[in-house]
């Protein structure tokens, strides 16, 4: 009992002693365990479990459930590594005062269970709290009711603070076997080892720009959507390689490149950050580069995903601008004279409780092509390689839909090439002299809806011309079926109303493929109903990346503090001799400065680098959801970059002062 009582009080004294340690360790502790309780809290509401959408918000929380553990593990594994490197000479003092290792040990034991109960408590405090919070902006993400009250999710803090426990045991045991092998002397003597001279690695510099060029070149030249995201886990592994080089041997070689300079090196502030960073550069440059690599995840994690939802309605747009589309394969020999009156009665029959506004019937033609030395050739979509889509409609129904006027010769058509131009339309040796542009194409994209591959629209003449289009195409090997559809925009009706109405047509729809004049299924397009899938997957969306971007700010803010923190102590002597052979304090402060800002800058600059020459997979990426937009994803880019430099230099503000204080003591 004596013993466990000097154990509790040394251990006691060592957390306060050094709460400049512990507090961010035991602080980041807690934000994890929030987190995991936010997690788990969603994960059992039964809220969640049974709404709309609530498939989709599994599947992110499963995800989010996997990178939350790789996170909170490196985050604490980080900060514990740090806490116990600069525990070092305090620990060797322990054991020449004379106590045993395993006494050593055992203190170390009382400092890791403080910081585990500490960070449990506050952070099962904050989740609970911060739950409701969590459950609301996902709610509001999905456009769904908010539910009053608040409920605490007993097994998700049960859970949390039981993994949370074996996640500190393991530190602990860890510590301890690092405690039982060093010797004494070497602890008490470790924080005085400095840094050698790094040599320049030219090679391994040169290794670095060619494995960031590669990524680069996968984001520029990726232009087939099916291999965008395979190649995109390439792209991020050659960027962090990249990364790691060129801020461990590039900066290096980059260094001693200026020092070479005289007229630059030989300069009060420039000498000390130069020299500084060189024999430094060696823990600097891991440290920079994981923080250049978290940061641009939290960029790249935000951009995207708040693109996405703030492109919803303009994707609603393009894929369904009519409220409610009924599509089917017809009868291609029949296609220019087929009654399709059994299909339009009925679907006008089933949408009569709420509208008397008719449905209006088209037929269209979708096909695969690709361009060959004598014109497009029809061909499956099956690979998307050098992939074209062709979407054509007759004049008839073209002058239906859009009331404009078309008067088509035999041979000509209307084509909207995706790159513009007045070329002829050749497909399957079959040339259509290109008579002018549509004015407007009324009908969606839904062929070639969710990719980037090229889209060409055309207007031929009669619908006997669509019919011999498909014979030719089918009689090659090419699936491309005739396709009927009925386009229904009801008014007055408020959403709920426009799913009823689809979902009674949709009942109404015979299954056997017998309805006269269709050759097989009908199917039934809902706007209404596809906003609510769309908001409910995008919204899980950007709730997993606000989320995510979260925890990855906090390992950067963890990262940069503890580096601030590091550094300072290292130059802290540094500057002292500086001012004792004859450098003012103003110029002692000045190249403080200079060496803050340059270092701490850096990562968010190559981060901003990389944001940029990801850019253009990302948009193919998000082009797969339905949503190409340019411009709307560099506003999100540019403003998540804005926002997050201006978090950036509030954390630099609080990390820096902790630096200066340090380095004037």
């Amino acid at each position: 009992m004596h013993k466990l009582g000097l154990y509790l009080r040394m251990g006691t004294r060592g957390v306060l002693r050094n709460r400049q340690l512990y507090l961010p360790f035991t602080l980041a502790a807690a934000g994890c365990v929030a987190m995991c309780y936010i997690l788990r809290f969603l994960t059992y509401s039964e809220l969640v479990a049974t709404m709309r959408g609530g498939a989709y918000v599994n599947i992110m929380l499963n995800l989010g459930s996997f990178i939350l553990v790789f996170l909170v593990v490196w985050i604490l594994v980080y900060a514990n590594g740090f806490v116990m490197r600069r525990r070092t000479r305090e620990l060797a003092l322990y054991s020449v005062l004379g106590l045993r290792r395993r006494d050593v040990g055992a203190i170390h034991g009382v400092e890791t269970l403080w910081v585990y109960l500490a960070g449990t408590v506050l952070g099962i405090g904050a989740g609970a709290l911060l739950s409701k919070l969590a459950l609301v902006l996902l709610l509001r993400l999905m456009q769904l009711a908010v539910p009053l009250g608040f409920s605490f999710c007993a097994p998700g803090a049960a859970e949390s603070a039981a993994a949370f426990a074996l996640l500190f045991l393991g530190l602990y045991l860890w510590d301890l076997g690092r405690i039982r092998r060093a010797r004494p002397i070497e602890l008490l003597h470790a924080g005085q080892m400095g840094e050698r001279e790094p040599r320049s690695r030219v090679l391994l510099a040169l290794l670095g720009v060619v494995c960031l060029g590669g990524g680069y070149a996968i984001s520029f030249f990726t232009t087939d959507f099916l291999y965008v995201i395979l190649l995109f886990f390439a792209a991020v592994a050659l960027v962090i390689v990249g990364t790691h080089c060129l801020f461990g041997a590039g900066s290096v070689v980059l260094l001693k490149a200026l020092r070479r300079n005289k007229n630059f090196y030989y300069h009060p502030r420039r000498f000390i950050a130069v020299s500084g960073l060189i024999y430094r550069m060696n823990q600097n440059a891991k440290g920079l580069a994981n923080i250049c690599i978290l940061v641009t995840t939290v960029l790249v994690s935000v951009a995207t995903t708040v693109c996405l939802y703030a492109g919803i309605e303009t994707t609603l747009d393009r894929n369904y601008p009519n409220e409610i589309m009924v599509a089917g394969y017809c009868d291609t020999d029949a296609m220019a004279g087929t009654d399709y009156t059994p299909l339009d009665d009925l679907v006008n029959e089933a949408a009569a409780p709420w509208t008397d506004v008719p449905a209006q019937g088209y037929t269209y033609c979708a096909l695969g092509a690709r361009a060959g030395a004598a014109g497009y050739v029809s061909c499956n979509t099956n690979d998307p390689t050098g992939l074209t889509y062709l979407y054509m409609i007759s004049a008839e129904d073209y002058t239906a839909l859009t009331g404009q006027t078309v008067d088509l010769q035999p041979g000509t058509a209307l084509v909207l090439w995706p790159q513009g131009g007045q070329d002829d339309l050749v497909l399957d040796g079959v040339c259509w002299e290109n008579a002018g542009v549509p004015q407007s194409w009324p009908l969606p994209n839904i062929f070639g809806a969710g990719t980037d591959t090229p889209t060409v629209f055309a207007v031929l003449p009669g619908r006997e011309d669509l019919a011999g289009v498909i014979r030719t195409a089918e009689a090659a090997g090419t699936r491309a079926g005739a396709r009927y559809a009925l386009l229904l925009n009801p008014t007055g009706l408020t959403e709920a109303q426009l799913m009823d109405c689809a979902v009674a047509i949709d009942a109404a729809l015979p299954r056997d493929g017998s309805l006269a004049g269709m050759d097989g299924g009908v199917y039934v397009y809902n706007r209404a109903g596809m906003r609510l899938e769309y908001y409910a997957m995008n919204g899980s969306f950007v709730f997993l990346g606000v989320f995510l971007a979260l925890m990855f700010s906090l390992a950067t803010v963890l990262m940069i503090y503890y580096k601030q923190l590091s550094e300072g102590y290292e130059d802290r002597s540094r500057f002292v001799i500086l001012q004792q052979v004859g450098l003012s304090a103003g110029e002692v402060r000045g190249a403080i400065r200079t060496q803050v800002l340059g270092v701490f800058f850096l990562p968010l600059a190559g981060a901003a680098v990389h944001l940029g020459a990801a850019a253009p997979m990302l948009m193919r990426m998000i082009a797969v959801f339905g949503l190409s937009d340019p411009p709307l994803f560099w506003l999100c880019a540019g403003g998540t970059l804005g926002v997050f430099a201006l978090c950036y230099i509030g954390v630099y503000a609080l990390t820096a002062r902790q630096y200066y204080r340090i380095v004037r003591m």
